[in-house]
């Protein structure tokens, strides 16, 4: 397919990404937005892909606007030249099971005798994956619906972590107060059972008495 009206036909797909192919159906191209594959670190880049639907029923007033327009003609010979593409691809697909069209695929008939559209592989090299280390952003936060309440994703982690301490710190607590109450306890035992050092445990106050004289000095 290599007349004026097939090429007029490319530049309207190319400018709006869909079209009613007469005879054949609607060739659409789909935009499929980039993924991050976070598990590997990689960024797969936006990709276009085909799709293709059989049917004769298809009204493009806009693609018919655009071809009066670019090819100067009326409706009269815009049908004329719609029913003759119509007829030479019907052609093509009986004499050689394929037709080529503008360089980005052709179509097919399959087994089943319906017409498919195959897009060239060249199309599909311009899919590439980005490898990456790590993704430094001038903002982290985004909205985060949690429940019925919208908030923050710094909010959400600042909640997180203020239950992790809050979790933490009265573990410590009751341990701290558990211990000085032992020590406290320990060492007011020990100063009221008379026992003034806190070094020794056996420390006891000494009695003094007096003895009766065993001797006589002789002068």
């Amino acid at each position: 397919m290599n007349s004026e009206f097939s090429r007029n036909l490319y530049k309207y797909f190319s400018l709006k990404g869909e079209i009613g192919l007469p005879g054949l159906g609607v060739l659409s191209l789909i935009r499929v937005p980039s993924t991050n594959d976070f598990a590997n670190k990689l960024f797969y880049s936006p990709v276009f892909r085909f799709h293709f639907e059989q049917t004769t029923e298809y009204a493009d007033t806009s693609r018919n606007s655009y071809l009066r327009s670019q090819l100067n003609i009326g409706d009269g010979e815009l049908e004329q030249m719609c029913n003759s593409f119509s007829h030479h691809v019907a052609e093509q697909l009986e004499l050689n099971g394929r037709v080529e069209w503008e360089g980005i695929g052709f179509f097919a008939l399959n087994d089943s005798k319906r017409i498919e559209f195959f897009p060239l592989k060249e199309l599909e090299s311009f899919t590439c994956k980005i490898p990456y280390e790590y993704v430094v952003r001038e903002s982290y936060s985004h909205d985060v619906l949690t429940g019925d309440r919208m908030q923050t994703s710094e909010d959400l982690h600042q909640y997180f972590e203020d239950q992790r301490r809050s979790i933490a710190w009265p573990e410590w607590k009751i341990a701290s107060v558990v211990l000085i109450s032992i020590a406290a306890a320990v060492i007011t035992a020990r100063f009221f059972l008379g026992n003034f050092s806190f070094l020794d445990a056996r420390y006891n106050r000494l009695k003094t008495s007096e003895s009766a004289i065993s001797y006589s000095l002789k002068k």
